[in-house]
């Protein structure tokens, strides 16, 4: 038995492999970056405690957000040696987990929107390539963070006279309880990424009440995924139009306006339908990882133990 944890910041998901043995379950998320290092190596001993209480596994793959490099990922895990975990632990990045859900069948490319926002594409050799999530000051493009700073930018716009009236005016102001429209900035400046992502449903409705700034916000953010992918693509040498196509994040899954406007750009590309991956996805991933890391199957033992993603 093999165990995968996805860990984000607020939520550890906790999968098996093989799938459907052993229930998963949820543990408290954790960051390196937000809660630091000897915080995060508290969280992932106190989720694997939980996630093996009836279930001993022979390895696990702990995926998290965050952990880019190898000397990060290293830390964590001595640290939970250190903290007595005897079962071994490889530590790698949620991206690598997503990949591994979207493309363990072979070549294609998998889009993720959420917070934040990337796409990875597995070449015909099995290299993975990956474009985007480099965060939100240079990156992200298409995230939940994206498309809400992008509204509000609206409205800084429309309230200057330098862009056409939208009801988003009121409805994020009132959302962010900021004290005018014009302190927009100042309010969102003082959250973080996910504070600021929480409130893209205000703008999902807005566009489905036919408002055109918040229609033509969520086009910018579907072109800017579909860029993230064709560019995933050609770093893998592949043709969009034949290969399978994933989609996941908790943007995709929670707003299937996005989700359509997506498929109906990558089918105007020549690509095939994609496939949605569901909430759970990764971590599924991360125990299929666990699996062929630890009993030397390809790719997953290299992509564990030589790709950063």
């Amino acid at each position: 038995m093999f165990l995968g944890l996805d860990v984000g910041g607020t939520h550890c998901r906790c999968e098996w492999f093989p799938a459907g043995t052993v229930p998963g379950c949820e543990a408290p998320g954790v960051q390196p970056a937000v809660h630091g290092l000897e915080a995060a190596i508290a969280g992932l001993a106190e989720a694997i405690a939980l996630a093996t209480r009836t279930t001993s596994p022979t390895a696990v793959v702990a995926a998290l957000a965050g952990v880019g490099e190898s000397r990060t990922a290293d830390a964590i895990a001595a640290g939970l040696r250190a903290r007595g975990v005897a079962v071994p632990v490889a530590v790698t990045g949620d991206v690598l987990a997503a990949a591994a859900a979207g493309l363990a069948a072979g070549p294609g490319v998998l889009i993720w929107s959420g917070t934040g926002s990337f796409a990875v594409a597995r070449s015909r050799h099995g290299e993975l390539h990956r474009t985007g999530g480099r965060g939100y000051l240079l990156g992200d493009q298409g995230s939940g963070y994206d498309l809400v700073r992008r509204a509000a930018a609206a409205v800084l716009l429309a309230i200057d006279d330098l862009g056409p009236a939208t009801v988003l005016t009121e409805t994020l102001t009132a959302a962010f309880r900021a004290p005018s429209p014009s302190r927009l900035g100042a309010t969102l400046q003082q959250l973080d990424t996910a504070g600021v992502a929480q409130q893209l449903p205000v703008v999902l409705a807005a566009a489905a009440d036919g408002d055109v700034v918040a229609n033509d916000v969520l086009a910018a953010g579907v072109d800017g995924l579909a860029m993230l992918a064709a560019g995933a693509l050609r770093r893998a040498d592949l043709d969009g139009r034949d290969v399978p196509v994933a989609m996941g994040g908790g943007v995709l899954l929670a707003a299937p306006a996005i989700r359509e406007l997506l498929s109906a750009r990558l089918r105007s590309l020549g690509a095939a339908a994609p496939t949605v991956l569901d909430a759970r996805a990764a971590g599924r991933g991360a125990a299929w990882l666990a699996h062929g890391w630890h009993t030397h199957l390809e790719p997953q033992h290299t992509w564990v133990t030589r790709v950063a993603l």
